[in-house]
């Protein structure tokens, strides 16, 4: 039985040491690991920026203005007494706003601060006073 059987043998034997070799070669030369998202970074310092709208003046019989918010949204309040004032706070890196004012007084004057610096200052004196201050990218 020996006599039949030992070809065979030697056969599969072969086989699965070639396997394995070729198993473990392959192994071996395989790339490794490629990171598809860059790992977790410290986020930069920021400073919240502060937008500040104020008006000034004589308001007179009533007034209106229309302002946009940091976030780009229109609103619109009715005045009845002057001085006034709003503030903001985010914390993008560019921040942009605009104020539009008339009054039934003879005048009025529109400031747009950011972080406390003033960035733009108009004021008009005549008859149903208007105004308009912005800032476009500060």
């Amino acid at each position: 039985m020996l006599a039949r059987a030992w070809l065979p043998l030697v056969v599969v034997v072969a086989l699965s040491v070639g396997a394995l070799c070729m198993y473990k070669v392959h192994q071996s030369t395989a790339p490794g690991p490629v990171l598809a998202v860059n790992p977790p970074q410290a986020p930069e310092e920021f400073t919240p920026k502060r937008l500040t709208y104020e008006l000034f003046g004589d308001v007179g019989s009533g007034g209106m203005l229309d302002y946009i918010d940091i976030d780009g949204h229109p609103h619109k309040v009715d005045l009845t007494e002057l001085p006034w004032s709003h503030t903001e706070t985010t914390t993008l890196t560019v921040v942009s706003g605009s104020i539009s004012v008339q009054v039934h007084g003879g005048h009025v004057g529109c400031r747009m601060l950011v972080n406390d610096v003033v960035r733009d200052e108009q004021s008009a004196t005549r008859d149903d006073a208007d105004v308009t201050c912005r800032v476009k990218s500060a």
